[in-house]
């Protein structure tokens, strides 16, 4: 797909959040962004840049810090197709296993689905 000239990329940058006080335990997020880049190297250095500048810290509505942390770049690949002009599909893995990723994502229809 990529030729020398830039892109679409889609990376998955992974977040820690904690809230000041030692009272709940952090939490995990990912967050799937589109980055054009003229390569996968580009790519991944544009995904580690942007994950940095998103950390943050702030005080919530109890006055506790909220601390936003960058743990790392998960994946980077080349979206599926060239063009996002139209409804498209960007992004695709694959796993061996459903059980650990339904927990993980408490996704109800992947229960049902499987459960057939």
């Amino acid at each position: 797909m990529n030729s020398g000239s830039r892109v679409p990329y889609i990376a998955i940058l992974v977040f820690k959040t904690q809230v000041g006080g030692g009272y709940a335990p952090p939490r995990f997020s990912e967050d799937i962004v589109l980055i054009h880049a003229c390569s996968l190297d580009e790519a991944r250095a544009s995904a580690d840049s942007r994950g940095r500048e998103d950390e943050t810290s702030y005080a919530n509505e109890d006055g506790e810090t909220v601390t936003w942390t960058f743990v790392g770049v998960a994946d980077v690949r080349e979206a599926l197709y060239d063009s996002l002009d139209e409804d498209a599909s960007l992004y695709s893995r694959s796993f061996d296993e459903l059980t650990r990723y339904k927990q993980l994502f408490s996704i109800e229809s992947l229960r049902r689905e499987s459960d057939s």
